[in-house]
Order: structure tokens, then C-alpha cells, then sequence
């Protein structure tokens, strides 16, 4: 990979990644340009993220006017909220998600208000949601022409939420995978599932990465810290299987036996707790983030 600018890469002849610093943090917020005869922004950070990626597109010399459509790959607030904002920096742009993101896309604020509830005394840490009232609905198999022959083919992945998709650019081989996969850093190998409450589907979860290993990419985007490339990347969606059964196995026992988030918590903490990423977190945002995907779990099992 070309490096560019700290971690805001071009990943390959037509693929740029840039990280928002969603909430100042490296690479905590990435989202990826598809730059052809046309070009594609996937994903749109948080409301407070937009300057970051207008800067960064100028870095790379891609112009707003330039972009044709903003393509959101899921629900939660950290990919879709910033649409509405880069929609008036971008005066060609439409945005584009599967049928189920572009409801919450249009009306967010019942599930935006449920997302700051989960997060708790964390929920500072979560931006305002405005609406975008014209989305275009895709679904499984279609396709967004780059010009000159190129296409991205949308790949339906529920689990992480419903209305996850992923894309696939099959000229460079690169697959874009919203938070279908999980939240992997690499600097830590430190594995967290995407187990967020409400919308989280374990078994879909589990098919969707069978389904990401059938898929021929070379590059693999995640939606939280980035790109990685062959052979790292199908061993990524390997290992990622293996944790959430892990967690599972953990949380059907000691939720089983308790009835008690709290206790969860603790026994994800004994076996996971000595990784200096878990350990970097403030005290109220490692409990937050990790009894969301406690909760997650515990919903989407019926425990």
C-alpha cells in the first residue's frame, strides 16, 4: 500500500481509505473512496466527522463535485450520521443503503435515542443523527457502475444489523465490509464482536462470515481500523468466528447462571482483560462498549 497521510492511504488504483478520528482516535472511524470515471464515498462517519473527510479528500485531490453517491453499509450512527452534513458539501451527491438503513437514514431518532440509552454514561461520546430524506434502496446483486467497465456489486450481510451490506470492486479484488467482520486492531490482535443491542443476530452474524470467505477479494475494509490484504484478511474473518464463539460459549454460561450483565462482564474481562488495547480504555467506555455486546448477545439469543 501507498501511504499518504498517517493512516489515510490509497489502498490500491481505484480504493482510498480515510480515517475520521471518530472521536479523536486513530483509526477508530474509517471510511473509504471508490475513485474511477466516477467516484463513490462508502460510509459517511459521524456528524462530527465531516471536515475531517472533506480535508482528506482534498488531500487526495478529489474534489466533492466529483462524488456521485454516498453508500451507507448499515444503521448504526458511526457510518450513516454524517450524511446529511457531506450531502451539502457534495453538490452531485445521492446517497444509497439497503431498504432497512435507509429507514432509520430517513427517521433516526427513535433508534438514535435507543443508541444513547445503551451507551449510558458514555452516551457523550455519541453525535446527533440528522435525517436524509432521499436515499436510494439497494439490495443483493446489484451493481454501481464506476465507468470504464468497473462496478461495485453490493453484498447483502446481516448480522452485525439487518441491513448490512457489504461491496465488492472485483478489478482491484477489494471487498469493503462495513462492521460485518468485527472491530479488529491490529497493533493489540485484539478481537471485539460487532454484538451491538437491538439489531445484532448471532446466526446471521456467523453467515455472513462464511459468506465473506466465499468472496475471491485480495482487500479486505473494514469499518473500524482499516484495510488489510491476503492472506491477513480471510485469516481475520477466521479468527473472528472463533471469538464470537468464545463469547458465546461465555455468555450462555455465565448469563445462564446469573442473570447478571455485571458477572458477564467480569469473566470477558479475566480472559480478555490483560490486552493493552481493553486495557487502554477509560473505566466508563470499556463498560459501556462492552456490555452493549454483552447485551447484544443476551437479546439476540433470547437468554
Amino acid at each position: 500500500m501507498k501511504v499518504l497521510l498517517g493512516s489515510d492511504f490509497q489502498i490500491n488504483e481505484h480504493c482510498y481509505q480515510i480515517d475520521t478520528k471518530q472521536w479523536t482516535l486513530p483509526k477508530v472511524g474509517v471510511v473509504y473512496v471508490v475513485k474511477s470515471e466516477k467516484t463513490f464515498l462508502i460510509d459517511a462517519g459521524t456528524s462530527q466527522t465531516n471536515e475531517k473527510i472533506m480535508s482528506t479528500l482534498e488531500e487526495f485531490k478529489i474534489s466533492p463535485e466529483s462524488i456521485n453517491t454516498i453508500i451507507i453499509t448499515h444503521e448504526h450512527y458511526d457510518h450513516g450520521a454524517g450524511a446529511a452534513g457531506l450531502l451539502k458539501k457534495m453538490p452531485n451527491v445521492f446517497v444509497s443503503a439497503s431498504e432497512k438503513t435507509a429507514e432509520i437514514l430517513r427517521n433516526p431518532s427513535e433508534f438514535f435515542e435507543t443508541t444513547k440509552r445503551h451507551y449510558g454514561d458514555a452516551a457523550v461520546l455519541v453525535s446527533d443523527y440528522p435525517p436524509v430524506n432521499d436515499v436510494q434502496v439497494v439490495e443483493e446483486g446489484d451493481k454501481f457502475d464506476l465507468g470504464s467497465g468497473g462496478s461495485l456489486e453490493v453484498v447483502a450481510l446481516p448480522g452485525h444489523t439487518p441491513g448490512g451490506i457489504g461491496l465488492f470492486e472485483p478489478k482491484t479484488k477489494t471487498f469493503f465490509a462495513g462492521d460485518a467482520v468485527c472491530n479488529y486492531n491490529e497493533e493489540f490482535e485484539f478481537y471485539m464482536p460487532p454484538s451491538f443491542p437491538e439489531l445484532f443476530d448471532y446466526e446471521n452474524y456467523l453467515k455472513s462470515l462464511d459468506k465473506m470467505r466465499g468472496i475471491d477479494f485480495e482487500y479486505l475494509c473494514m469499518g473500524h481500523f482499516g484495510t488489510q490484504k491476503q492472506p491477513k484478511a480471510k485469516q481475520i474473518i477466521r479468527r473472528t468466528a472463533e471469538v464470537a464463539k468464545e463469547w458465546k460459549d461465555t455468555i450462555v454460561d455465565v448469563y445462564g447462571k446469573t442473570k447478571s450483565e455485571e458477572q458477564v462482564y467480569n469473566a470477558l474481562i479475566e480472559r480478555y482483560g490483560d490486552n493493552e488495547y481493553i486495557k487502554s480504555f477509560p473505566d466508563f467506555i470499556r463498560r459501556s462498549i462492552l456490555g452493549q455486546l454483552i447485551r447484544g448477545y443476551v437479546l439476540s439469543l433470547k437468554l
